[in-house]
């Protein structure tokens, strides 16, 4: 007994290990990652600007490439459909966007490639394509530019791209960023410089130069060079040059015959540049700058010339000029630069000879010279004073001059600085211009000047005091101490405005008072506002001063009006040292502030953020006595006063006339109001003689607001003006701006933003109207209008996103020719700034410029009509299969799935153009009477039109549909639709069936199963179905082989196994919205232990049989697949005859493939579960596709077996592997086991 036991466990075991060790060794055989290399070899062709292949070795920057991928699949390579290669594209080529595009041999589609911007990765994914062909090769194509940006430094780059068996070394010669291929350059020695470095570079656009020759003639002054040295140079991709070794002497020569430098090179053709430098003795001292040409040329290169102008700083053979001049002595410092150009001079030319005015005279012993030493910049440094007896100084005149002559006693060949003074003969009474002139021995002559100033009497206004309203003025009398006589000073103010204020009037010798009578005495009879008449009691010879204060007022000045300024004037009379009479006027003005000239100020301010403009108003800044004072100002720009804003403020003035904000007035002390004429009068209701602020705000809400806006304010005494007109201007920040337009690039797309009314105007019936290029498609779902926040300097912020359909409507239009425009209405009043975001879809050649228009328009008072154009020149990447410039049309046809001549109007379809894996809609429409939608002047692509409503009574198809425009003749693609179906079941009594126990199939080969007798369905309870889009009851399960079940590809179903025993309690439910479930076959068991339990025949209430609607061919059928994570599933669909099938739309999370009978496979991703779709047509022989299937996939957990009915694990299926010697060995021991139990048996 124990023994059976032992063996019952150890058989259970082995089964347990058996089956269990099959669920977790399947292994689906998924799309691979292709780990060699496939790639060949690369090859460039380069464009130039015109399109036209460069042949020359040395390339432009920034060219345009194309970049040729050659890749080979080996024979026997074992690839799968959906395997990829992957490889990354070299930083040095340019990408603008993502590319995708097929991989083509000649007109066979092999697979596909895309190529990401941000990443650079190319991935190619290869088709079944290459499962049934052999020598399996082609050529994946990019076309691009290189990047200025990536490739810098040398001309010469070199791009290393992995291929088979290593690495492919492309080099490339950039042609450098230069002006010209020649370049010439000089640079003196120094200062006053006796030679000049020539540097003369060739060949810098490192062309290909036979016979290359550079000339270089000399200009006069110049002596041609001993040698010359020639260099090579490097020149980097920015124009910047390197230089290089020297270069060996036998690979040129020079020849310097006829005053030309000439470098011949030996080698021909030269590939690089060179550099040649020579020096050239200056001969002569005089011309000051040399310009020099040369010129680079060869058998095949036209010549081409460069100048240089080289300047010697030189300094002067001679110069003078006044260093310095004292009024009070009236003495003037001269200096002379002698020979500062540092030629050699004979001692008999050495000399120098100094004129002046006879009205001064040189100053005894004054003359002196001095050694000068000149840097390389020119700079002097002054040595000390060389010996009297270096040279002789005697007198010299001329006609009204005199002078001094100075001679060299010796040759001169350095600089030499020579000063010395002169001084007035008489006295200076009016103000002058002493002129000198020196000559030297060479023949060079030199000038210098010094304007004199009088010091017999001198006025000046010192300061002015605001507050006091007061003037600060000072006489300075005898600056230049000189015996003066009977001395009278007159004082006068012309135009009145002034008095003196008494007890400031002061009279100084120096630090000594002078008082009245002693020492001057003031005449009587002079009125304070008149000025002073003063008589000094004796004789002056020393420097008086005299000050004073005055009063100011302007209503004093007369006649009334006449000026603004107020003007001193000052008269002495006196008798000099030789008793002669003597007079002279002098006369100063005080220019007031203009706050004071104008009896007040204005200025202003705005906030953008409340649109309100700040006002104050300086009123009465004079303190004129007023009895009715009153002030206007016109509120201009439609303003409008804000309610409680105004104020009056006293105002406080400091002593330089600063103004200030001083204490509020009582609003009973003044009253305002603002007429219908749009005028602010302020009133004070009593006399005043008060400076004081008038404060206030003014908003521009609800009007059109302008750029600027201006106010004026005067102040009235009475009807009588009693100030100037006050005006201010304020810019009011994005004023008068109501649409302003920008743009950027974003790989295939560009980022368009439009500011609406950043000016804040108050605006009805706003609306946009933008224009765009035809090479750029509108992307519908892209738009985003946005409110905005405004801070107070004009700031506008983007804030939250307005809503559509409330706060605006948007229209795109796209007329017959495919031209796109868009209209943004708004649906209510503006008042704010709104900033609209959108998207185009660049569909322009690269270079191409793309530009908008918009325009704006809206009413207020008046119409407003503003636009603006931006516009950027874009970049565009493309690659295999890409094109552009054909415009092709799109027609959907759209009919009944039942009768092909009903036409089905009211569908509505979105337009989608695709761009690598992602896709943008550009447009939607709406099928006619006739059932048809066009789509006009589509550029040439790969687009996906989608239903989005189906019409009336009809079930949605949301399938994609691939379409590809690659032609004018366009595309037509037929689309049907199935009628709603709502089956209605008759309500029968609940009956509950008696449960069945479902026993665990053992796996067997196939066989047919035991026919089953009718079973009398159980009455169901009432079932009110709900309309879905697809009508199709689903079939009562069956024990015989499903018709559309394929014989190799057994697929599982997601329901539980239904055992073929004879059950009566079967009970088929109608399920209207379910589709059709491909069944597998099932394997019956016979189990004769188990007995159902018998249940009481009822009779059930009569159900209508329910049929579901035929669907003819041209109507897509559905149907729903489900299959284990990991684990292939496959199908068969009927192929019209004459037609092609294919995989229309492949799954997200999957691959099908599909063969010509219509045979698919289903492969899902590795480790995905979850639901999945994918759709199969057929293509006719004109190009036309029909959706054949949409079919759903359910991928499952893989189920466990054992565990409630699930069905028991199978073999591995194709494309998976089982551990074979585990198996192996579990037969074996089940087979020993038997064998062990047979004899355990036999021995009983």
């Amino acid at each position: 007994m124990l023994k059976q036991k032992i063996s019952a466990a150890l058989v259970a075991l082995l089964v347990f290990v058996q089956v269990f060790n099959g669920f977790g060794q399947w292994s689906a055989a998924n799309a691979a990652g292709i780990t060699g290399s496939i790639l060949d070899s690369v090859t460039l062709a380069v464009y130039d600007k015109a399109g036209n292949v460069v042949t020359d070795n040395v390339y432009e920057q920034g060219s345009k490439v194309q970049v040729d991928y050659h890749w080979s699949l080996p024979d026997g390579h074992g690839y799968k459909d959906g395997d990829t290669f992957r490889f990354a594209l070299p930083a040095e080529f340019l990408l603008f966007n993502n590319i995708s595009g097929p991989l083509l041999i000649e007109s066979d589609d092999v697979g596909s490639f895309t190529v990401n911007k941000d990443t650079r990765q190319v991935v190619m994914t290869f088709n079944s394509y290459i499962e049934t062909h052999d020598d399996v090769r082609g050529i994946l194509t990019i076309q691009t530019q290189f990047d200025k940006q990536k490739i810098t430094g040398s001309t010469l780059q070199k791009i290393k791209i992995p291929i088979k068996g290593g690495e492919q070394v492309i080099s490339l010669q950039f042609k450098p960023n230069v002006a010209s291929t020649i370049g010439k350059s000089g640079v003196p020695q120094g200062y006053n410089a006796k030679h000049i470095d020539w540097t003369v570079d060739v060949n810098k656009e490192l062309k290909s130069v036979e016979n290359a020759v550079m000339t270089d003639p000399l200009p006069a002054g110049l002596s041609v060079p001993v040698t010359a040295a020639v260099y090579n140079l490097d020149v980097n991709l920015d124009g910047t040059v390197v230089q290089g070794a020297l270069v060996d002497p036998g690979k040129y020569t020079l020849d310097t015959s006829g005053g030309t430098v000439k470098v011949s090179f030996a080698d021909s053709p030269i590939t690089t540049a060179y550099r040649v430098q020579f020096t050239t003795p200056v001969t002569d001292g005089s011309p000051a700058t040399f310009n020099n040409t040369a010129t680079f040329k060869g058998s095949n290169q036209s010549a081409v010339s460069a100048s240089a102008t080289v300047t010697v700083q030189r300094g002067s053979a001679l110069s003078k000029s006044s260093v310095s001049y004292d009024a009070a002595t009236q003495t003037i410092d001269w200096a002379i630069k002698y020979n500062y150009n540092e030629r050699a001079i004979s001692q008999t030319n050495a000399v120098l000879t100094d004129l002046f005015d006879n009205a001064h005279e040189l100053v005894a012993n004054s003359v002196k010279v001095y050694p000068v030493t000149l840097d390389n910049a020119g700079n002097e440094t002054v040595g000390g004073e060389i010996p009297a007896g270096d040279y002789t100084v005697t007198s010299a005149s001329a006609a009204g001059k005199n002078g001094f002559k100075l001679q060299f006693n010796q040759p001169v060949s350095t600089a030499y600085k020579v000063t010395y003074q002169t001084k007035t003969a008489d006295r200076v009474i009016a103000d002058g211009t002493i002129a000198n002139k020196v000559t030297s021995g060479s023949g060079d002559s030199a000038t210098g000047s010094r304007t004199i100033k009088q010091v017999v009497l001198v006025k000046s206004m010192d300061a002015a005091n605001y507050q006091d309203k007061t003037a600060s003025w000072t006489l300075t009398v005898n600056g230049d101490k000189q015996p003066m006589s009977e001395v009278v000073i007159t004082d006068a103010f012309p135009n009145k405005g002034m008095k003196i204020v008494p007890g400031t009037f002061k009279v100084n010798q120096g630090s000594t008072v002078l008082n009245s009578p002693a020492d001057y005495t003031l005449d009587g009879t002079v009125t304070e506002d008149s000025g002073f008449k003063l008589t000094f009691a004796g004789p002056l010879s020393e420097t008086v001063t005299i000050s004073y204060k005055t009063e100011y007022n302007f209503d004093w000045i007369t006649p009334p009006g006449s000026t603004k300024n107020f003007v001193n004037k000052a008269d002495i009379t006196w008798k000099d040292s030789t008793s002669a009479a003597q007079t002279k006027s002098v006369s100063a003005t005080f220019t007031p502030r203009s706050e004071a000239k104008n009896n007040g100020f204005k200025n202003g301010s705005y906030n953008a953020s409340t649109k309100q403009l700040s006002w104050t108003i300086g009123v009465n800044y004079n303190g004129k006595p007023l009895t009715s004072p009153s002030v206007e100002d016109l509120l201009e720009s439609k303003q409008t006063l804000v309610p409680g804003s105004l104020a009056l403020y006293t105002m406080n003035i400091a002593a330089n006339g600063n103004p200030s904000l001083g204490t509020i007035i009582d609003s009973s002390e003044y009253s305002y109001s603002v007429d219908s004429a749009n005028k602010l009068v302020v009133t004070l209701l009593k006399p005043s003689s008060t400076p004081f602020y008038i404060v206030y705000k003014t908003s521009l809400d609800g009007e059109l607001i302008d750029s600027t806006v201006n106010n004026t304010a005067e102040l009235f005494d009475a009807a009588a003006p009693v100030s100037e007109k006050l005006t201010a201007k304020v810019t009011i920040p994005k004023g008068g701006e109501y649409v302003n337009k920008t743009g950027s690039q974003s790989g295939d797309k560009i980022n368009w933003t439009i500011h609406i009314n950043r000016g804040q105007s108050t605006v009805a019936d706003a609306k946009i109207v933008d224009t765009p290029t035809e090479n750029q498609l509108l992307m519908p779902e892209s738009f985003r209008l946005y409110t905005t926040t405004v801070s107070a300097n004009g700031d506008v912020v983007k804030s939250t996103e307005a809503a559509k359909g409330n706060d605006y409507k948007l229209v795109i239009l796209t007329d017959d020719d495919g031209k796109q425009t868009f209209e943004l209405s708004f649906l209510h009043e503006i008042t704010a700034p709104y900033v609209l975001d959108y998207q185009s879809l660049i569909v322009a050649n690269d270079q191409d410029t793309v530009s908008n228009k918009v325009s704006f328009s809206g009413n207020n008072v008046s119409v407003v009509s503003k636009e603006t154009t931006d516009s950027i020149i874009v970049g565009v990447s493309s690659g295999s299969g890409t094109g552009s410039g054909i415009r092709g049309s799109l027609t959907v046809k759209k009919t009944d799935a039942a009768d092909s001549s009903h036409l089905l109007q009211g569908a509505v379809f979105e337009l989608y153009r695709k761009s690598g894996s992602s896709r943008s809609l550009i447009g939607s429409g709406t099928t006619d009477s006739t059932g048809t939608l066009i789509f006009k002047k589509l550029l040439a692509g790969d687009y996906i039109i989608k239903e989005k409503a189906a019409p009336s009574g009809y079930v949605l198809d949301n399938t994609d549909r691939p379409v590809t425009i690659n032609s004018t003749a366009g595309f037509t693609l037929n689309v049907t639709n199935a009628k709603v179906s709502v089956p209605t079941p008759t309500p029968t009594p609940p009956v509950t069936p008696t449960p069945t126990p479902t026993p665990t199939p053992t796996p067997t080969p196939p066989v047919t199963p035991t026919p089953t007798p009718p079973v009398t369905p159980t009455p169901t309870p009432p079932v009110t179905p709900t309309p879905t889009p697809s009508v199709t009851p689903t079939p009562t399960p069956s024990s015989s082989p499903s018709d559309n079940s394929s014989s190799e590809t057994p697929t599982p179903t997601p329901t539980p196994s239904v055992t073929p025993t004879p059950t009566p309690s079967i009970t088929p439910t109608p399920t209207p919205s379910v589709t059709p479930t491909p069944t597998p076959s099932v394997t019956s068991t016979p189990t004769p232990s188990v007995t159902p339990t018998p249940t009481p025949p009822e009779t059930p209430a009569p159900t209508p049989s329910e049929k579901p609607t035929p669907a003819p061919t041209s109507s897509p059928a559905a149907g729903k697949v489900t299959t284990d994570k990991d684990t292939p599933t496959g199908g068969k669909v009927d192929v019209p005859e004459g037609q092609k099938p294919l995989i229309d739309k492949q799954p997200e999370h999957g691959k099908v493939t599909i063969d010509e009978n219509g045979r698919w496979t289903y492969t899902p991703d590795p480790g995905y579960t979850g639901k999945d779709r994918f759709t199969v047509a057929a293509k006719d022989s004109q190009g036309n596709e029909t959706i054949l299937a949409l079919l759903d996939v359910t991928v499952q957990t893989k189920p466990v077996p054992g565990q409630g009915n699930l069905p028991a694990a199978v073999l591995p299926q194709t494309g998976e592997t089982g551990r074979w010697s585990v198996q192996a060995a579990g037969i074996a021991l089940i087979v020993l086991g038997l064998l062990w139990r047979r004899k355990l048996a036999l021995k009983k």
